[in-house]
């Protein structure tokens, strides 16, 4: 199963409209959607939402859907439809045997930023029909880490979309540790073409290299088309993780 025709044209017309040239994740924004269909994270953390928004409750609607179809396929006499046979023999029985903790994206913005997008997210999802997961919390994420729901974390995935060196400092300390260390994804936007980005990057790099290097893995993205609002930063978390061999070969 392709991801191709998940995201239509209704969908796209509507993601348009809430682009901010300013804001810089028109191309960021479909990656994390893909991120999602590959990772399947159920719960997700957002700092500083918008256009950003939008594509991860259609990642978490799509990728419950396929999920549900995968289900499908690996039950006795479904893999007769369609070539599910083959496809199912891809499938891990084990990660199917649940049913998945249900899709909640968390979205903390105070919605003040004069270019933002975010305050329009939740009627253009509700229209798409997608809003089902989203909880909105609008304030300052300084400070509010112990407000969000005591039951929500681990997160599986966060996306951290909001400058300064003091507010990655603060992410560091307060919601790094919210996040699944089995694997749990960070993407923070637009670190490595700025003297603050690059402050905290090397923070990262530092700590990795020297007390930190079995705890997390590190890469960058640049879009080097752009000055500004133009990279992505990935983390995984490994201090925990569990990976299960299935195969000696690919």
């Amino acid at each position: 199963m392709s991801n191709v025709g998940m995201i239509d044209q209704k969908f796209r017309d509507a993601a348009r409209a809430l682009e901010s040239p300013k804001m810089g994740t028109e191309a960021v924004a479909p990656l994390l959607y893909d991120l999602v269909m590959l990772h399947r994270p159920r719960r997700i953390l957002e700092v500083g939402g918008g256009l950003s928004t939008l594509y991860l409750l259609k990642a978490l609607a799509d990728s419950t859907a396929r999920g549900e179809a995968e289900r499908g396929l690996i039950e006795p006499g479904a893999g007769d439809q369609g070539g599910g046979e083959q496809e199912a023999s891809l499938l891990d029985p084990a990660y199917h045997s649940a049913p998945p903790r249900p899709a909640r994206l968390h979205m903390i913005d105070n919605l003040v930023h004069g270019d933002t997008t975010a305050g329009k997210v939740i009627d253009t999802a509700r229209r798409l029909g997608i809003d089902a997961p989203l909880r909105v919390h609008e304030a300052d994420f300084i400070g509010y880490a112990d407000k969000l729901p005591k039951d929500e974390p681990p997160f599986d995935m966060v996306w951290f979309d909001c400058g300064t060196i003091e507010y990655f400092q603060h992410f560091r300390r307060a919601y790094w540790p919210l996040v699944s260390r089995n694997g749990g994804l960070i993407l923070i936007h637009s670190l490595a073409t700025n003297f603050h980005g690059q402050m905290f990057l090397s923070e990262l790099k530092l700590e990795q290299a020297t007390k930190s290097f079995s705890d997390f893995e590190l890469l960058t993205l640049i879009e080097p088309h752009k000055r500004r609002q133009n990279s992505v930063t990935m983390i995984r978390l490994t201090g925990a993780l569990h990976t299960q061999i299935h195969s000696v070969m690919p």
